[in-house]
Formats: structure tokens, sequence, C-alpha cells
């Protein structure tokens, strides 16, 4: 089993991104379930952020056509290595659209990679929820 986290910049306005993700969701589902991926997506003020988990060829062959989709661009690979097994096992495909949290930067989103593959075991669900909390406005974390 292996884990590919990467972020990319939307290439839009970002006023059709609701339909975008809805769609991105659908071809998805089918897509995943038959090359046995797993994972969610995020978008966050024009960019995504995927967590993808399968076999490492269907991972490679997914990320190909990725990197051939016209609606993002600057593909950065955050994390990418095998993992012990599967997070999400009884879904194949979510996205979530945090654009109302604060701005995010590709730097950010390494720096929140390197500090979570330093701290914890590599666990997919754990990610996901990292990422959610690291992202949240600075007065959640006020004390």
């Amino acid at each position: 089993m292996h884990l590919i986290v990467y972020s990319s910049q939307y290439i839009s306005t970002g006023s059709d991104i609701n339909t975008v993700l809805s769609s991105i969701s659908t071809v998805a589902k089918k897509y995943n379930l038959e090359f046995s991926i797993t994972g969610l997506l995020f978008f966050h003020n024009g960019c995504f952020v995927q967590i993808i988990e399968g076999p490492q060829q269907s991972l490679e062959g997914l990320m190909e056509v990725l990197e051939n989709d016209i609606r993002h661009e600057n593909i950065i690979r955050l994390i990418d290595e095998p993992i012990e097994e599967r997070s999400y096992s009884d879904w194949n495909m979510d996205s979530f659209n945090l654009s109302d949290s604060q701005e995010l930067d590709t730097d950010k989103l390494i720096n929140i990679s390197r500090v979570y593959k330093e701290t914890l075991s590599t666990r997919t669900d754990l990610l996901a929820k990292f990422y959610k909390a690291m992202l949240k406005p600075a007065e959640y974390f006020k004390f």
C-alpha cells in the first residue's frame, strides 16, 4: 500500500469550485473503485490538497492523469511513501471546500507534512485530521 499527498493550484476564479469538486468526486469514485484507490480532496483558497492511498502503480497512473488535468497546475508531492495499511477502506473519495479558513501556501503545507512525518506514523485518517486542524484560523488555538 502507498500514500501520496500533493498540492496544486486551481486554474480559475474559484466561483465554480463547488461544481468542479462535485464533478471530480463523481469521476474519481468510479476510477478509484476500479483501481483500488481511496482518498480525499481539499480545496482551500485556490489550492488543492489531495490525500490518496492504494497500490503504488495505481497511484502513479492517477498522478499521470492529474499532471495532465487542465484544472490545476504546479503539482508538488508533499508525501510519497509506503504505508502498512489503508486508512479509508470503506469509501473511495470525498472532497471538502475549506476556503473560509485562513490563507494557505505551499511552504506551510510542506512544513505541516514535515512535522507530521517527524512526529507521527503515517496513517491517512490522522493526516487528514492533522491538515484540517492546522488550517483552522489561529484564534481556535488561543487558550
